[in-house]
């Protein structure tokens, strides 16, 4: 699938950039799914639910200081 851009007309350095954003979406973890009390819900097989995780981007675009991205992406407790 491609956004904006087929890879093959990228430029070395954007692909360079590509690369590095993919590297970066590639090492997201999960999220647990809990519910409303904060308990984690499971699947029929008693395992915690785990899902992708979603990005605000338009919150993420309005971020003004590298501590409101890491806010914004959830790793700020790192």
């Amino acid at each position: 699938e491609y956004y904006l851009t087929k890879e093959e007309t990228m430029s070395p350095g954007e692909l360079a950039s590509l690369e590095k954003l993919q590297a970066f979406v590639d090492g997201f973890v999960p999220a647990r799914c809990v519910n409303l009390v904060g308990d984690p819900v499971l699947d029929a097989k008693g395992n915690e639910r785990m899902e992708k995780r979603l990005i605000n981007t338009k919150e993420l675009l309005g971020c003004k200081s590298v501590a409101e991205v890491k806010i914004c992406l959830g790793t700020d407790r790192d």
